[in-house]
């Protein structure tokens, strides 16, 4: 599956995020790529354009006990080629909305969840579900992977 990112005047429907997530936030070491209006951006009619937008997350021990579906997504904040990745993601965040939320954490700083998660190597991704066991992608565990590996393991796991 080829993912493809491009902002769109399709809106984001309902929002469980409101009591876990603040300002935009392009800095802090946990964000959610938030699918909603671009600030300040219309198109020649007027209506707002959409796209993935970082929101800070205030209370991200609520937002892993709070029933939604959840995709983690681990980066070093000390590898300066992420970049690529993290935009891979975001379109993963833009075609999932409304089935998964996609939390960016910095595995420099959240190293209690690399631990809990058994985590050794960076990037890596862990898709957690009510009533069901976490799961991590164990990115190591490849010779070479793109993030269509990525979609398939989320597809391979219900995510549809």
């Amino acid at each position: 599956m080829a993912l493809l990112c491009s902002c769109s005047g399709k809106q984001n429907t309902g929002n469980a995020l409101n009591g876990y997530i603040g300002d935009y936030s392009y800095s802090d070491p946990a964000v959610c790529m938030v699918y909603e209006a671009v600030e300040d951006e219309f198109d020649e009619d007027g209506k707002p354009y959409y796209g993935i937008q970082y929101r800070e997350i205030t209370d991200l021990d609520g937002l892993l006990s709070s029933g939604n579906t959840l995709l983690l997504y681990f980066y070093s904040s000390m590898d300066s080629g992420s970049g690529a990745m993290t935009a891979a993601v975001e379109d993963v965040a833009q075609v999932y909305n409304g089935k998964i939320y996609v939390v960016m954490l910095d595995g420099m700083i959240y190293r209690s969840l690399l631990e809990k998660y058994d985590i050794n190597a960076l990037p890596e991704f862990v898709l957690i579900r009510a009533g069901q066991e976490d799961r991590v992608f164990d990115s190591s565990s490849y010779g070479y992977w793109t993030i269509n590996d990525v979609v398939s393991w989320l597809q391979s796991n219900g995510i549809a």
